[in-house]
């Protein structure tokens, strides 16, 4: 083989080789762009999907902080309803009830000796009239049934199965307990809660429910 030969053949040797390098050197490149392009759609991929649970935080946030303010405002216009609507029944019993406070003075033990049948009866009148009055729209149900147990006791004591004694017992001291009760004042014999304190712990109740 001469030398020229030779030399072709180192040449074209040079030119296999230096072919596969550029081909290898381009493949290279090649993956290494597609690995950074790859990386880089992944990235924004992360960032998007970041940025979108960051929004739907934001207004699950902005949504709980609205219905919390709702439920405030809700709870706001129930005790402020509550608290009206007690007023308005206090201010109409305290209209009617002296009423009835005065007849039961005819059964008190001072002068229930003096009492006949027709007090009795007008009495006994003048309480089932009073519990199908406006006093009896705005009493308790307990106070109201106090009314018609006293006057279903003094028709006993007109028809002689009792005595006037027993008309200051039983359903006479129940109906002042109650009226008093409604008034929020304290017991005269026994022991039990205001109706303001009631109506307080019913409250806190019903606002440590909705919060």
């Amino acid at each position: 083989m001469d030398i020229a030969t030779n030399i072709a053949f180192i040449g074209a040797l040079f030119t296999f080789f230096a072919a596969i390098l550029t081909a290898l050197v381009s493949f290279f490149r090649e993956r290494s762009e597609r690995e950074k392009w790859r990386r880089s759609l992944e990235f924004e991929r992360v960032k998007w999907e970041r940025t979108i649970e960051l929004e739907r935080e934001k207004w699950q946030k902005t949504i709980e902080l609205e219905e919390r303010h709702i439920r405030h405002e809700e709870n706001k216009w129930v005790l402020e309803l509550n608290s009206q609507r007690e007023l308005e029944l206090y201010k109409m019993r305290l209209r009617t009830y002296p009423e009835i406070f005065v007849m039961l003075e005819q059964l008190s033990h001072y002068r229930i000796n003096e009492i006949d049948e027709t007090e009795a009866r007008e009495l006994a009148e003048k309480l089932n009239k009073w519990g199908y009055s406006d006093a009896g729209l705005c009493m308790s149900p307990d106070t109201r049934e106090a009314v018609f147990a006293l006057r279903r006791r003094i028709g006993k004591y007109l028809q002689k199965e009792i005595s006037a004694k027993d008309l200051t017992k039983g359903p006479r001291t129940d109906l002042i307990e109650l009226m008093r009760f409604d008034l929020n004042h304290g017991s005269l014999w026994r022991e039990f809660e205001t109706l303001t304190g009631r109506n307080l712990a019913e409250m806190q109740k019903f606002i440590e429910k909705e919060a």
